[in-house]
């Protein structure tokens, strides 16, 4: 039984992290530069997420200066509402798969609002548009 709390304080600790993460990514401005168009939808779900959960913290507000305190926050919130970590989990997971299949050399395409920029580093074929990095 205590190897079971451990690992779900684990998994807990892990969860909480990339999500705040995420989170501070996307406040930043950096989190669809760096993770493409893909994740845009689930970012945007994941602040949501948590601004909902914890409107009017102090967790919040300092968040870009001292993300230690709202991962903090959301460990001690995960055991306590399952809900909220469903939620997270599930986004959490998305965005990770896609940071993964960035990372894997999986295309990325940005949009720049007068086109796109594709980087797909493992295409053998062409891409059509501009800009086209191989």
């Amino acid at each position: 039984m205590i190897l079971g709390n451990c690992a779900d304080i684990m998994v807990s600790e892990i969860l909480a992290t990339k999500a705040v993460e995420y989170f501070a990514m996307q406040l930043s401005g950096g989190a669809l530069q760096k993770m493409g168009a893909d994740s845009k939808d689930y970012l945007q779900k994941l602040v949501g997420t948590i601004y909902t959960k914890f409107a009017g913290r102090k967790e919040i507000q300092e968040v870009v200066h001292n993300p230690e305190a709202l991962r903090l926050a959301i460990s001690k919130e995960l055991p306590n509402d399952i809900t909220f970590r469903e939620e997270l989990e599930t986004i959490v997971a998305k965005l990770s798969a896609i940071e993964e299949s960035l990372s894997k050399g999986g295309s990325q395409q940005i949009s720049t609002g007068s086109g796109a920029n594709v980087n797909a580093p493992n295409n053998s074929g062409n891409v059509a548009g501009r800009d086209q990095h191989f």
